[in-house]
């Protein structure tokens, strides 16, 4: 009977799995590098779920003694199932969105919306890891409530920080964004500072073509002259003149 609970507890715990909603990014959406991929951390995941958990629950009720103490033991693998789980959800619901005025930011299905004109500073920043620090880096995606993150999953690359005035910072791997150029030119257009990370080559390069894009800086309209005053004098009286005579 423990044996068929057991398998019926699997096609269960299989049948919610696939019911799970799973929310699509939205075109353009820059989504983060996931290695391996959702589908084998969830597998991992439930393995290791459903082999230890069962060990250490059978084993702590039904075993005694030294049997019921490695059982317990079994409780550390068997945990690593729900960060698996956790770092899957976040890969499948996490992703970043520019547009022409700000970005929108999604982690975990929670948005928010960052305007250019909200950033106190755009910086240029390495970020560096190796071997399993990388890795988790780039899958966790969240250092507190306050800093989000999105990398490419390399050991090295170099990302883009935007920090809010209200002190939120949000770090993306500039290698992940497919036209920075164009983004460039939004966050300058925006009146925005642009990175110190950027050459002063790249800097005109890209005044250049916003320029092109948009026109150049509004200017002011030249003075007028002493002989447009007087045209505009005379054409002001004959008006009056003209109305008055009307009425």
């Amino acid at each position: 009977m423990s044996v068929l609970s057991s398998l019926l507890c699997l096609i269960a715990a299989a049948g919610i799995y696939a019911a799970l909603p799973r929310p699509k990014a939205p075109s353009g959406a820059i989504k983060p590098v996931c290695q391996p991929s959702v589908i084998v951390l969830d597998g991992i995941g439930m393995v290791l779920g459903v082999a230890f958990f069962s060990l250490a629950l059978i084993g702590m009720s039904d075993w005694g003694g030294a049997a019921a103490l490695a059982a317990l033991f079994c409780l550390a693998p068997a945990s690593l199932s729900l960060v698996l789980f956790v770092v899957a959800a976040r890969q499948e619901t996490s992703w970043v969105r520019f547009f022409s005025n700000g970005f929108e930011f999604t982690q975990f299905g929670l948005k928010v919306r960052v305007m250019y004109e909200e950033l106190k500073k755009i910086e240029v920043r390495l970020w560096e890891a190796s071997g399993w620090a990388a890795w988790w880096q780039s899958t966790i995606g969240s250092s507190g409530p306050r800093s989000a993150v999105l990398l490419n999953g390399a050991e090295s690359t170099k990302t883009l920080v935007f920090k809010r005035k209200d002190g939120a910072k949000f770090t993306i791997s500039s290698e992940l964004i497919p036209d920075l150029q164009r983004i460039l030119i939004s966050i300058d257009r925006a009146g925005m500072e642009l990175p110190d990370g950027i050459s002063d080559y790249q800097r005109r390069k890209i005044r250049e073509r916003r320029e092109r894009m948009y026109g150049g800086p509004e200017r002011e309209a030249p003075p007028a002259t002493s002989e447009q005053k007087d045209v505009a004098r005379i054409a002001a009286l004959i008006e009056h003149a003209r109305r008055n005579t009307g009425s």
